[in-house]
């Protein structure tokens, strides 16, 4: 059995103590660091790995796992929702199972006719996301808030084997010749259903999993696993922030 699957874990991670709340994967990022690695706070006041350590680049641009979860996102549903969405001067993609990209950097994902996911833009840390409504009373009447950053795990790979590690994973082609910038697939990988969506960032491939909250330290290993043979691994968010 490969060394990321076993469940021994560091039993006290020093950033993490002050936490209001943490991704699931902290204990496991801390064990993959040489030593702690660095953090650095999103708009929701949460933190996220910044840096690993100094091979992240190298690893991103191979195949690199980056652990997002707590990077804010948000969701909206209803009749009303493209309208309003196009009214805060976010891209409204065409049809279901497409995302497009915001100017500043944010993505809208649209997973059915009503219903539309934000990804939040690593270079402002989620800041634009966060101060998006979380209330009915905030939203106008048929756009009804969404809160996948409660119930989802947000996992990404990077680099020029995605669509690789991913063949080994999901019975979804996730070569770029067939899975292309913007695509989205809801299908299962590694027996746990997710929503994938491939994306351009910082000059990076990446494709974003977005899983149920409480199998992503199950994908995490998987995933860790399955980017050994490209010499991949852990990567924190500075890979995707511009300089």
């Amino acid at each position: 059995m490969s060394e990321l699957y076993k469940t021994e874990q560091p039993a006290h991670v020093g950033w993490a103590e002050d936490e209001i709340a943490r991704s699931v994967n902290y204990r496991r990022l801390a064990k993959t660091a040489a030593g702690e690695p660095e953090m650095i706070k999103t708009a929701s006041g949460s933190s996220v790995v910044k840096r690993v350590d100094a091979n992240d680049a190298a690893r991103a641009q191979k195949a690199g796992v980056v652990e997002l979860t707590m990077l804010p996102r948000t969701g909206f549903r209803g009749n009303a929702t493209a309208e309003w969405l196009a009214g805060q001067e976010y891209p409204i993609p065409v049809r279901p199972n497409l995302a497009a990209a915001c100017a500043e950097g944010n993505w809208v994902l649209r997973l059915s006719q009503r219903e539309y996911w934000l990804l939040a833009n690593p270079n402002d840390l989620g800041k634009a996301i966060s101060e998006l409504p979380t209330s009915m009373t905030e939203t106008p009447a048929g756009c009804y808030p969404l809160f996948c950053m409660d119930s989802h795990a947000w996992l990404m790979l990077t680099g020029e084997h995605v669509g690789e590690v991913l063949s080994k994973l999901s019975a979804v082609d996730m070569r770029e010749q067939h899975f292309p910038l913007g695509s989205i697939a809801q299908t299962s990988i590694a027996r746990v259903n997710a929503v994938m969506v491939r994306q351009q960032i910082n000059g990076l491939p990446a494709i974003s999993i977005l899983c149920d909250v409480a199998s992503s330290d199950y994908l995490w290993t998987v995933l860790m696993d399955a980017v050994q043979e490209f010499d991949g691994g852990a990567v924190g968010i500075d890979v995707l922030r511009s300089a």
